[in-house]
């Protein structure tokens, strides 16, 4: 989370047991996110980073990583695990500022806490270097804040596939935390898109996208176009123009040549 947001601070109260949730969790998102990334770049920002699930996969692909959420109990279990190339911040992303900009920026499940969603975009694209990718990942559903019996429901329907990921052990955790007074609350303040909505409005921060359905969850990746070929088509385009005003075709020195003086 990185702003002052719906049950803005909620995590706090159970970053633990949340960094826990986070790391059991199906990879689905992970996995494809290492799909998307170069083999090796400069610098890479992921908004919202929470415990740094995300971040410390990021560290491997980019010279500097940066993780910024605005809890600090989940910057603080990041930071007991950060590498020599990840830094920790806490700040929300409307106050975040980096004059370098990032060759790739990153956020997953955070943004459907913004309050200002086209604001968190455009500060979000604003944050990407030219020539570099932004990739933005967000639960999508069907009805903007789902009741409770859908997660209990979710949660219960997802115990056989658990205990066969990750053990009867872990998977007792997980359905413990999901059914939790404490995740129930923090999900009743959660506003989602649909997966039309979705494209529609990201779609008009971040002009010929490309997006990916990620089951619960949907993606966008998008390259800022470097302005590099832009100034060559018009200094192309400008010099002729230049050359024929300073130097006179032979045509013209003749006629001038003929001409009175």
């Amino acid at each position: 989370m990185v702003e002052h947001v719906r049950g803005g601070q909620l995590f706090d109260s159970f970053a633990a047991d949340y960094d826990r949730f986070s790391r059991l969790e199906p990879p689905r998102i992970a996995n494809w996110l290492l799909t998307q990334l170069p083999a090796h770049a400069g610098r890479a920002l992921d908004a919202g980073c929470g415990s740094g699930r995300h971040t410390s996969a990021l560290a491997a692909h980019f010279d500097k990583v940066i993780g910024i959420d605005i809890s600090a109990p989940l910057i603080d279990i990041a930071r007991q695990r950060s590498g020599p190339n990840a830094r920790y911040v806490v700040s929300d992303l409307m106050a975040f500022a980096d004059p370098d900009g990032f060759d790739l920026v990153f956020s997953s499940t955070t943004l459907h806490h913004m309050p200002d969603l086209e604001g968190a975009l455009v500060r979000l694209r604003g944050l990407v270097r030219p020539g570099g990718t932004a990739i933005l990942i967000d639960n999508v559903a069907s009805r903007p804040t789902p009741p409770r019996w859908v997660h209990v429901l979710g949660a219960l329907r997802d115990v056989p596939g658990d205990i066969a990921r990750v053990g009867a052990r872990k998977a007792g955790w997980l359905l413990k935390f999901r059914t939790s007074p404490a995740w129930l609350r923090h999900l009743a303040s959660d506003c989602y898109l649909t997966r039309q909505a979705f494209e529609h409005r990201y779609g008009a921060i971040f002009p010929e996208a490309r997006f990916e359905s990620l089951g619960y969850a949907h993606g966008l990746v998008w390259e800022k176009k470097t302005p590099r070929l832009l100034r060559g088509v018009m200094r192309f385009a400008e010099s002729p123009r230049k050359r024929c005003q300073a130097e006179p075709s032979p045509t013209q020195r003749r006629r001038r040549e003929i001409l009175p003086k």
